[in-house]
This record gives C-alpha cells, sequence and structure tokens, in this order.
C-alpha cells in the first residue's frame, strides 16, 4: 500500500481539489483507492456526499488516530491511500508525512505562496519524508510553455532543495465545475486539458517511489 499526503499550510492552495482529481484517476487506473480527509472543514467528505459512485472511498479521521485507520485500510486491501490535510495545523501535518511514503507539497506559483512553503518544509524535513513540491492553480501554458510567472516559481523553489514536479496544474474552470456534483475532471472532460494536466502529474507521481 503506498501512502500521498497532500499538504500545504498555508490555505487556499487548492490541495484537497488537486487530492479529489487524482484519486478519482487512480480509481480509474484500477487501483483500490481511498482518500482519508484530516481536514475540520471536510471538504473531501463534501464532495463524496454528492458523487453518485461509490468509489474512490473518502474516510474522515482525527490525526491523532491516523495510524490506526492506516492499519485498518492495508487489511482491507487498499493499493493507494490520499491524506488530505488541514493548513494551519503543524501537528496534524507532521502525523500525516510522518505515515505517508511520500509527501506533495502543493503551492501556487505567487510570491507569497512560495515564501509560505517554508513551513511545510521544515515539517517534512524534520519528518525524513519523502516530498516534492506542485505547483497549482498556474496560469495556463501560452503556446506549449510555462508562462514567466510559473518558470519564475521553479526556480525560486530550488533554495528548498526538494524536486518539483516537472507538470504544473493550471488554473481551469473544469477543475471546479467537475467537483460540484462529485466527478473528477477525468470524468467531466476526459479529453480536456484539465484531464491531460492530472494524468501528466499522476505519470509523473508513479516514478517517484
Amino acid at each position: 500500500m503506498r501512502t500521498i499526503c497532500l499538504l500545504a499550510q498555508k490555505g487556499g492552495t487548492g490541495k484537497t481539489t488537486l487530492c479529489l482529481h487524482l484519486a478519482v484517476l487512480a480509481d480509474e487506473l484500477g487501483r483500490n483507492v481511498a482518500v482519508i480527509d484530516i481536514d475540520p472543514q471536510a471538504s473531501a467528505r463534501a464532495w463524496k456526499r454528492r458523487r453518485q459512485s461509490d468509489s474512490p472511498k473518502v474516510v474522515g479521521c482525527d490525526a491523532r488516530d491516523l495510524s490506526k485507520l492506516l492499519g485498518k485500510q492495508e487489511r482491507k486491501g487498499r493499493d493507494i491511500l490520499f491524506l488530505d490535510t488541514a493548513p494551519h495545523s503543524s501537528r496534524d501535518a507532521a502525523m500525516a508525512a510522518a505515515a505517508a511514503d511520500l509527501v506533495l507539497i502543493v503551492s501556487r506559483p505567487a510570491i507569497l505562496d512560495l515564501e509560505a512553503i517554508g513551513e511545510s518544509v521544515k515539517i517534512v524535513k524534520k519528518q525524513g519524508s519523502r516530498s516534492a513540491v506542485v505547483l497549482n492553480a498556474c496560469p495556463p501554458p501560452h503556446r506549449g510553455e510555462e508562462t514567466a510567472i510559473v518558470a519564475e516559481a521553479r526556480d525560486a523553489l530550488h533554495v528548498y532543495g526538494l524536486p518539483v514536479s516537472p507538470t504544473s496544474v493550471s488554473q481551469r474552470a473544469a477543475f471546479s465545475h467537475a467537483l460540484i456534483d462529485g466527478r473528477a475532471v477525468t470524468e467531466f472532460e476526459n479529453e480536456g486539458k484539465a484531464a491531460g494536466e492530472i494524468r501528466n502529474l499522476w505519470n509523473w507521481i508513479e516514478t517517484q517511489w
């Protein structure tokens, strides 16, 4: 069983949105997937209530009970768990990072978001977690090339000494529209650019184990 933690100490990075789109794609690829929602805002659980499909499973959990729940999910034969964490909670984030095989620190490319990554980096380095940064909600590429703000963000992130996903995820309406009725972009617009970015990101994630 592989466990992927999506983490951001700053709110508004689109962490939960990214988590759900990745979880649905993994499910479509035949994996036995569950999302563990340890965010008190419970956005992933609200999405699941709107969803008409039974999979992927979404399970609410207090961070203090995470270890016990992971064992239970492994016994159920899960292939992949996604941990959706709360912002502004270093204790819960540390517990989730310690339990994960891979931590994805999610950030927008704006300067205030990039500066805020430092707190998340401290957490994963203290826990010794395998980690990488994913740039999310970016301006879409122009003529196949990343925009200047995304390229500059990549350069700025080098200071943290963590890998940065070569796939950045763009700010596209499909990501939000899909979630309204409990879907993901690969279901809402299977051949769209948003779905393509999620597939590219997932392909890269699979090289990180």
